[in-house]
């Protein structure tokens, strides 16, 4: 007898390959990422900063090379150090010698913060100072902080005043940083001449913050509905306290760990991480209280039930 029964078909589905779609936008993504750090300048190799106004010399004058080297927000104070470098008939007869006496006054704040002297036929050093900020730290990341001082040069001798240009360099990383130079003002025989520093966060630090507060929100909203959803269908487990106990300790490393993080208490503080905290401490409070309530019945119990 013969047998008809057919074999069950060996054809194979296909369907759609999703690899070359991922490789796609894991490539476009990296091409953005290159094209921010380009247009941002993350990996420049210069450090000057342009200085607006009229501040080319000519003759005989005294270069101010002024270079930041750090901007503090939380104490709103820019630390830069200032070298006099002597031009024309300013300069002596040794390598980085100046010629006549100077009086560098630097005043910030109101008040004069800084006075150097150099003795006529002396060899120059940089001087450290300190600028007063007038803006902190609040509106990180997008903080615009600057700084408005005024400069004097004068023959530390007869008292007139000596003509400057100031060629600036920042070495402060994250910030981006141009300054202003005003017409010089008469003042109890000195020339004062105002400068303003205006600087903020480069693009690149901006976008990683940005990318910081998306992790804490995520992760926020990823909570809410994990533990909604386990009480819903009665499955808070052990391993949910466990969890929301990490997220707890890990939003305050995530916070510091951002560029340039200032101490807590910013706006950014008030809006996302505050917020975020309390919503996952609310959670992580209720339900371990709920678990320990729950398991603690045997404990709680005068008899005990056995199989039998």
């Amino acid at each position: 007898m013969t047998d008809t029964t057919e074999a069950p078909s060996t054809a194979k589905r296909t369907r759609r390959n999703p690899a070359p779609i991922i490789l796609g936008v894991a490539v476009l993504l990296l091409a953005v990422y290159y094209v921010v750090i380009a247009a941002t300048g993350a990996l420049r190799t210069t450090t000057a900063v342009p200085v607006s106004g009229e501040n080319a010399r000519t003759g005989t004058f005294v270069t101010l090379r002024m270079s930041v080297q750090d901007v503090d927000l939380s104490n709103r104070v820019m630390q830069a150090n200032v070298l006099p470098i002597p031009q024309g008939e300013l300069v002596g007869e040794k390598a980085g010698e100046i010629a006549d006496p100077l009086r560098i006054e630097v005043s910030s704040g109101g008040v004069t913060t800084s006075v150097v002297t150099f003795p006529g036929q002396s060899v120059v050093d940089a001087t450290s100072l300190a600028l007063t900020l007038d803006r902190g730290d609040t509106s990180y990341p997008f903080d615009q902080p600057f700084a408005n001082f005024q400069l004097s040069v004068q023959n530390d001798d007869s008292g007139e005043a000596v003509p400057f240009e100031v060629d600036m360099t920042n070495s402060a990383r994250p910030w981006v940083m141009q300054a202003e130079r005003s017409a010089g003002q008469e003042q109890d025989g000195r020339t004062l001449v105002p400068m303003q520093i205006d600087g903020h966060r480069d693009a690149l630090s901006v976008v990683i913050v940005s990318f910081y507060l998306l992790a804490i929100l995520f992760t926020t909203l990823m909570a809410v509905v994990t533990i909604g959803s386990a009480i819903l269908r009665r499955k808070l487990e052990f391993a949910n306290v466990i969890w929301l106990s990490a997220t707890l300790l890990s939003f305050p490393a995530l916070r510091a760990a951002m560029p340039g993080a200032p101490p807590i208490g910013t706006t950014l503080d008030f809006v996302f991480l505050f917020p975020c905290l309390a919503l996952v401490a609310i959670m992580f409070v209720w339900t371990g209280a709920y678990l320990l309530w729950r398991e603690s019945k045997v404990l709680r119990g005068r008899t005990i039930e056995d199989d039998a």
